[in-house]
């Protein structure tokens, strides 16, 4: 199905079409969807319909595959005798694989499209869990996190793509809310582990009863998933490996700045608040919470905020948002404060990815999983570059001086986002 943008462009170049329009792609290279596939309903056929349904289930089941095993890293510790170094060398395995898959996956959707990636990937995904459960030391548990960060780098990569697809096939912004079921997925899994550890739940129940739910859940959503865009077959012998080419470095550096924000707040926002405000840890952990609440609810709003303002000024105001909050943050040091700031930066931040995305997709019309995976390659530099970035800046100075890189990188980030309209 190809969609058409005839007739659209008086409607103004703020939204999602006109950034396609300024991208070149023309909106084209279609779902592969034939007129009799469904009737529509409300202008938008069934099928079509219950793909967004399906790739939201599989956002969100990733998400809750990855809280479970980060709810009861504790468990896992404790099972295996580890010191904290110990499994600070384990973590390495998630990055590593991480770093390995993500120019890898770009390639074989290319390939191969995308349901069959996430398909295997989330095979990968979720088998690892499970046998994070069982691994009788170190080694092991370093070599399953590195296959767990594999197959969720090939999910992530399908998921997104396959969700670029049905937002063309839509017409309008409707990726930032399939991230935000990742977020809610993230919180229900993580609810579960808590409840699961209170109870008394060895993690080996607990990930395998999570692997095999999960996994059901994933094939019956599978069946509703939309074909890639018809690709050029001359294009298959192009290597496997995805790295941003001409026009999407800005996008990729857009990424960088996001997700290092991100994982600066992930691993130095609760540390923070008890260091330098004071707070108490129970409150220090409210204050994440706070901060992915305000995921949450940026990412819910996102798809309509952006809409009416288009890619370029609504990623500008993410990051204006977000700078405001870490200042906040660090003029103020005070728990209230904190709480506030925090809430800001989950505004501001919650979006910036999935539209950064979309983009980079629109880019490449025809090969939209290797533009985000090599999107996502630059990115997760950034996200992995961040906490050690403020721990050997505060190691040098202080936890509150080190954190201004949070405001640094949101001015950074906008002034890319200025950038964008001109690719």
């Amino acid at each position: 199905m190809v969609v058409s943008l005839c007739g659209r462009r008086a409607e103004g170049r703020g939204g999602l079409v006109a950034d396609k329009v300024e991208a070149g792609d023309g909106l084209v290279g279609g779902t592969g969807l034939s007129d009799a596939s469904a009737a529509p309903v409300g202008g938008v056929p069934w099928r079509t319909r219950r793909a967004r349904v399906a790739v939201s289930a599989v956002f969100f089941i990733t998400g809750a595959a990855f809280a479970a095993w980060a709810s009861r890293v504790p468990a896992v510790q404790e099972r295996l005798g580890l010191s904290e170094g110990e499994l600070a060398v384990a973590l390495v395995g998630l990055s590593a694989g991480a770093c390995l898959g993500l120019p890898l996956v770009g390639g074989l959707v290319a390939r191969y499209g995308s349901r069959p990636v996430l398909f295997a990937g989330m095979a990968v995904y979720l088998a690892s869990l499970s046998g994070l459960a069982f691994v009788p030391g170190l080694p092991a548990l370093t070599v399953t996190l590195a296959l767990l960060a594999c197959g969720n780098t090939a999910v992530d990569v399908a998921m997104n793509t396959q969700g670029v697809i049905v937002e063309r096939a839509y017409e309008r912004a409707i990726l930032g809310g399939f991230h935000a079921m990742f977020s809610l997925g993230g919180i229900t899994g993580a609810v579960a582990g808590s409840v699961a550890a209170s109870a008394g739940v060895g993690v080996g129940p607990h990930f395998v009863v999570t692997s095999v739910v999960l996994c059901g859940a994933t094939a019956v959503a599978a069946t509703a998933l939309l074909p890639d865009p018809p690709r050029d077959r001359a294009k298959k012998s192009e290597p496997l490996f995805a790295l941003p080419g001409a026009g999407l470095w800005i996008p990729g550096l857009v990424a960088f700045c996001a997700l290092m924000g991100e994982g600066v707040m992930n691993d130095w926002g609760a540390v923070y608040l008890h260091g330098v405000t004071g707070a108490s840890p129970g409150a220090a952990g409210a204050g994440f919470a706070v901060f992915s609440a305000g995921m949450v609810a940026g990412r819910l709003a996102a798809d309509r905020i952006r809409a009416r303002t288009g890619t370029v000024r609504f990623t500008l105001g993410c990051a204006l948002v977000a700078a405001a909050g870490a200042v906040t943050a660090i003029a103020v040091p005070t728990t209230g404060a904190g709480f506030a700031g925090y809430a800001l930066i989950g505004l501001g931040m919650a979006a910036v990815i999935p539209v950064i995305f979309s983009h980079a997709a629109g880019l490449r019309p025809d090969r939209p999983g290797p533009a985000i995976a090599a999107v996502s390659a630059v990115g997760y530099v950034g996200f992995l570059a961040g906490p050690p970035v403020i721990g050997g800046l505060a190691e040098a100075t202080d936890l509150r001086t080190a954190m201004l890189v949070l405001p640094a990188l949101m001015a950074a980030m906008a002034l890319l986002a200025m950038r964008l309209r001109r690719r």
